[in-house]
């Protein structure tokens, strides 16, 4: 567990090496993988963040203990929130105020909503953390104690002068302990993480997309929409100036990293293609099991990778597979779809005909449901579709990935199902109603919001099934390692003490032994094949050291030949090794 406020993290790190250490001797499949692996537990690697959930009162802190001058008045630490009202927690003040830009929601008046003066809104409420101007600069709780979020310290796509986010990558101790580990133990082959990210979900990554080739082609109809020539060249800089230009995003902004997926481009920051397949085959082991164990996950809020994160820095960088799983979120209320409506599920499924005859009704609709730009039609998508420059599986991954557009007069704000949630589940326990307060600096003012942890700490019941639901997982993702054997060897004589000697080397386990980002990155160990003769033999073609970039998964098998001189009855050894996988060895007769 990466994040001090995602306590259910450390309790199913616990909970999976308890299930380890119990099951060894009893569980088959246990014993097997710790007869020949190594696991690493590291339960919290934020101790100063989860401090605060046991602390009086509770409030919600990201980062470690640091101090920092958040406000750059040469003082740290002197601003944190305070306990108004004193009910052991820290929610929100609101005041009304000519220069707010916060109103009441018109169907949930509990819940706080940005005024958006193009509908014609104006805000009447500034909102801040519960707490004082302890330093009297005019501002509230904008120095509190502590001030590095270790899970955006790591150094892949680092966020520079975010005070958040540390000095410089890696500047703190929890964080480099971590990586010196890392760097350290060449052999992990696999990391797990239990944070407030879902990258098993969303698979969604961190940075700017860059195009394989310096500048790429628009497909015509897209290109016909944005003003640009259908038989130029652009880069994706000037391919998403057009295309905000254009109005193409709605008042959405269209990035670098959409136009490359958009058109299926390599990515600097994206999930390498040729890990792709692995890791959405996992998604989908995931989901299946999700399913099975009638665990209700609300799927699209999962939380994406984010920049400088530890997953982040595992897969670019160290080069392993990192899975990460945020365990639980709040449910949301199930709402059944029509029998015949079309869904980005059902659209993956559908052929290129299905989709068409479909109709521009229910595409729009489906355009509706998934939050997509004004200028994103039907009619658009029909005649990509018709032309073959999109297939219905594309689109629906396309969709899944689009960022959610404000709520649109008559809908639901994007929290009243958590207040749902709170009222039917919790009786009211997770909420606390607006009370009049008198505020020393601000006068007469309102308490009352969300309770500290209420995302993240899953009742009792919900923990318990999760924790036990996500340590099996775990383990059978641990079971799919990649193994290294020398599958077979064939001796075959060529003449008068001439042997052609062949080697078969074979990844047993699921996984591939490397990824494709970790060979790019050039932190994937290749498999090195050693030939040792014995005294009266010679090496007449071949290298007596061989190296194998990496094997598939789930049998991937690749050869070695040699030709050696030597006595009939004479006996070779053939070494393979690499750090993340072990090593194997056989000796040859040669006969």
């Amino acid at each position: 567990n990466i994040e001090g406020l995602h306590l259910i993290g450390t309790e199913a790190a616990l909970a999976l090496s308890e299930k380890l250490l119990s099951g060894y001797g009893t569980d088959q499949a246990i014993t097997e993988l710790l007869g020949t692996r190594t696991v690493y537990v590291a339960p919290l690697l934020s101790p100063d963040g989860a401090e605060a959930f046991f602390g009086s009162p509770k409030y919600e802190r990201p980062t470690n203990g640091r101090p920092v001058d958040e406000d750059l008045d040469m003082q740290v630490d002197e601003d944190g929130p305070d306990d108004l009202n004193k009910d052991g927690l820290i929610t929100q003040v609101r005041v009304k105020d000519p220069e707010g830009k916060w109103l009441p929601d018109p169907q949930e008046p509990r819940l706080m909503k940005l005024a958006e003066p193009q509908k014609g809104e104006k805000g009447l409420y500034k909102v801040y953390t519960e707490g004082l101007d302890n330093d009297g600069d005019g501002q509230y709780n904008e120095d509190p104690a502590g001030g590095v979020e270790v899970n955006r310290n790591f150094p892949h796509d680092y966020e520079y002068n975010v005070r958040a986010a540390g000095l410089y990558p890696v500047s703190e101790a929890e964080t480099l302990a971590l990586v010196e580990f890392l760097v350290s133990h060449r052999n992990i082959a696999l990391v797990l993480n239990f944070s407030t990210e879902n990258t098993i979900l969303n698979l969604q990554q961190t940075g700017q997309a860059k195009a394989a080739a310096d500048r790429v082609k628009v497909p015509r109809m897209i290109a016909t929409f944005i003003g640009l020539e259908p038989d130029q060249e652009y880069t994706l800089k000037e391919i998403v100036d057009a295309a905000n230009a254009s109005g193409m995003g709605g008042g959405m902004e269209i990035t670098e990293d959409m136009v490359a997926m958009f058109l299926g481009l390599g990515a600097a920051v994206q999930i390498d293609r040729e890990d792709m397949p692995v890791i959405e085959a996992v998604q989908k082991e995931y989901k299946d099991a999700l399913k099975e164990a009638k665990l209700d996950y609300p799927e699209k809020r999962a939380k994406a990778v984010g920049k400088g994160s530890f997953t982040a820095y595992c897969y670019f960088q160290y080069g392993v597979p990192v899975f990460s799983m945020d365990l639980w979120a709040v449910p949301e209320p199930k709402k059944e779809p029509a029998k015949d409506a079309l869904t980005a599920e059902r659209l993956k499924t559908m052929t290129s005909e299905e989709f068409l005859a479909l109709g521009e009704d229910k595409i729009n609709a489906l355009l509706k449901e998934q939050g997509a730009p004004p200028n994103f039609s039907a009619e658009m998508l029909i005649k990509m579709v018709k032309s073959g420059q999109v297939d219905p599986k594309k689109m629906a991954e396309m969709m899944e990935k689009m960022p959610k557009r404000p709520p649109a007069d008559g809908e639901e704000h994007p929290d009243a199902y958590i207040l749902k949630w709170v009222d039917a589940s919790l009786k009211k326990q997770g909420f606390v109603d607006w009370t009049p307060f008198p505020h020393p600096t601000l006068g007469e003012v309102e308490i009352g919001g969300f309770a500290p942890y209420l995302r993240t700490v899953p009742p009792l019941g919900d923990a318990e099934k999760t924790v036990a639901f996500h340590t099996d997982f775990c383990i059978r993702l641990m079971g799919k390692l990649p193994g290294l054997e020398i599958r077979k060897t064939e001796v075959k004589p060529l003449g008068s003490e001439l042997y052609q000697v062949t080697a078969y080397f074979s990844n047993p386990g699921w996984f591939p032994t490397s990824t494709a980002q970790g060979r790019r990155a050039r932190t994937a160990w290749p498999i090195t094949v050693r030939l040792k003769l014995g005294s009266e033999q010679a090496l007449f073609s071949g290298r007596q050291i061989e190296s194998i970039p990496y094997l598939d998964g789930s049998g991937g098998t690749k050869k070695i030949e040699w030709t050696v001189k030597g006595k009939k009855g004479t006996t070779l050894v053939i070494n393979a090794a690499t750090p993340r996988l072990g090593a194997a060895s056989v000796t040859v007769v040669l006969d």
